[in-house]
């Protein structure tokens, strides 16, 4: 195992930054095959720029990684001090053993006063902590605050990452994942903007805590397909929010037109606590035409007026679809939350 590094030219995080842009922002219209080919010629020149070779991290040692590529099967554990962006390449997976630090420091590039640090993943992530010894994602500052580093951002992968007992802190968005599977267990997200976020992906969210966040959960395309299932998701200024990019799953064409509910089938949420969210508890944001199922889950009340109130949908904006909540628990579900 070993990790490969490049220099430090300017080049490289302006290059990562450029997929970032295209995945953030929703409707864009370069055509999957060109956009999947940016993938493939990036990953090309950031190779060709490693140049050095580094021993993996062992434990107790403090590791600092600036712009990094790793192109080979790597562990870290211990203290990891990320400064920059660092790339895991698509045959290689980092392991993160349980107990390990990662702390991200505040390097806000170009000035939108958001942390540029970020670990994002072309191959395979295995954070697997455990109950008393959780992986911690962190800022380095003295005094942290939400959005000091970007996000652990799963990236159009062809191999499927875990992460359990993990925690979030501090990020814009915890972690993201799009175009790639995962599955998410047993972890905490708290003060960050966003908890999670993703888009096209196969992605299953199982038994995780979501508080004190700006949004816990928020996806931007739905193609999965997408389990979000016992997790406890309250605290935050709105709990689930779902914004589509307006493209269906066949061709692309504006949803209106393909004649069928993109979302039937492919997001599932039940059996989660929902609740006590500072402004929604769901929120159907815009361009989601088509009724939402989220039977089964808890929404902190057994007045149907006390739930409706907390969820955005038809009855707030004509234009959108409804939220169709019963049947609902009419209690907490104590398997909620992390285990």
């Amino acid at each position: 195992m070993s990790v490969i590094s490049n220099k430090r030219e300017k080049f490289f995080p302006g290059a990562i930054r450029f997929l970032a842009v295209l995945e953030m922002t929703r409707d864009y219209k370069i055509p999957m095959k060109t956009f999947i080919n940016y993938i493939f010629i990036l990953q090309s020149i950031y190779l060709l720029m490693a140049c050095s070779v580094q021993s993996p991290h062992l434990g107790g040692q403090e590791l600092l990684v600036n712009d990094q590529v790793i192109a080979n099967d790597t562990i870290w554990q211990g203290d990891v001090f990320v400064q920059g962006v660092v790339l895991v390449s698509r045959e290689a997976t980092l392991s993160i053993k349980p107990g390990t630090f990662i702390r991200f420091k505040k390097d806000d590039r170009n000035g939108d006063g958001i942390g540029d640090a970020e670990i994002r993943v072309l191959g395979r992530l295995l954070a697997l902590g455990t109950e008393d010894k959780p992986i911690r994602f962190e800022s380095a500052e003295k005094i942290p605050a939400p959005k000091d580093w970007s996000y652990v951002l799963i990236f159009s992968s062809g191999k499927k990452s875990t992460l359990q007992y993990c925690e979030f802190r501090h990020a814009f968005s915890g972690l993201q994942v799009h175009f790639s599977t995962a599955k998410l267990f047993d972890s905490l997200f708290i003060n960050n903007y966003e908890g999670i976020r993703f888009g096209r992906a196969q992605l299953q969210i199982s038994h995780n805590t979501f508080t004190d966040n700006d949004t816990a959960i928020r996806f931007t395309r739905m193609e999965g397909p997408v389990t979000i299932n016992n997790n406890e998701i309250s605290g935050n200024r709105q709990g689930i929010f779902l914004v589509p990019s307006g493209q269906n799953i066949t061709d692309f064409f504006e949803p209106d037109r393909s004649g069928r509910p993109w979302n039937t089938g492919r997001l599932q949420i039940f059996s989660n606590n929902i609740y006590n969210n500072r402004d929604y508890n769901l929120n159907l944001g815009e361009k989601q035409f088509w009724n939402l199922d989220v039977t089964n889950n808890w929404w902190g009340s057994l007045t149907e007026s006390s739930i409706e109130e907390k969820i955005f949908d038809r009855k707030n904006d004509g234009a959108l679809g409804k939220a169709l909540y019963h049947p609902f628990s009419k209690s907490s579900i104590k398997e909620a939350g992390v285990r």
